[in-house]
């Protein structure tokens, strides 16, 4: 069976449509990325780390081993589709690097860890929770990266 380049063409826009996952995922619901992705990985930078946690277990032991330190943790709620989070996750490494010896950084994906997300109370991304002492001091809702670098130098001294 031949296609000509316009029947190509018509074929197009319902190939288009019925591409999964365009509507934005919600708390619960799965995301593209397959489920036995990052389950606790690490990405490694020179001064620091973020560390992604996908399970409660996995963040509330961080927050414990932490505490026990009086280092400072900032979990940054983020989802794969929202943008915002995308302009500040280089923003993120970068303050993993510089202040790594004094704060842990943790990046938690909403869709893969909806749990979290509903145990502090994130209903935007990003949502930055600082924690320190096991207790929840401070938190930043938007991508803001001068309110972020004041707030983890506040917290960290």
């Amino acid at each position: 069976m031949k296609l000509s380049v316009l029947s190509l063409a018509a074929l197009l826009p319902a190939a288009a449509a019925a591409t999964p996952f365009q509507s934005q995922p919600v708390f619960g619901v799965s995301s593209p990325r397959s489920s036995t992705s990052c389950i606790n990985s690490v990405v490694s930078l020179r001064g620091g780390a973020v560390h992604e946690s996908s399970t409660l277990a996995d963040l509330e032991s961080r927050i414990q081993s932490a505490a026990l330190n009086d280092k400072l943790i900032v979990i940054d709620f983020t989802a794969t589709w929202c943008g915002p989070c995308k302009m500040i996750a280089p923003i993120f490494k970068e303050l993993s690097e510089e202040h790594g010896s004094k704060a842990q950084f943790i990046k938690v994906d909403v869709d893969d860890n909806p749990e979290a997300a509903q145990k502090y109370g994130v209903s935007a991304m990003p949502t930055f929770v600082f924690i320190k002492g096991g207790e929840v001091v401070d938190r930043l809702m938007g991508a803001n990266s001068d309110r972020l670098k004041e707030l983890i130098e506040e917290w960290s001294l």
